[in-house]
């Protein structure tokens, strides 16, 4: 493995790393919202 094969690897973790992190916030924002507005009415 060359020394740019590993960089285009790390770089590649990397970006999907931050779209599974994303993906994991997009999955958690409606619900944080639903229990801010929940718990403002209740």
């Amino acid at each position: 493995m060359t020394g740019w094969t590993f960089f285009f690897m790390l770089v590649g973790v990397a970006v999907l790393t931050a779209q599974l992190f994303r993906i994991v916030d997009a999955i958690e924002r409606p619900s944080r919202r639903r229990r801010r507005h929940s718990a403002r009415v209740g």
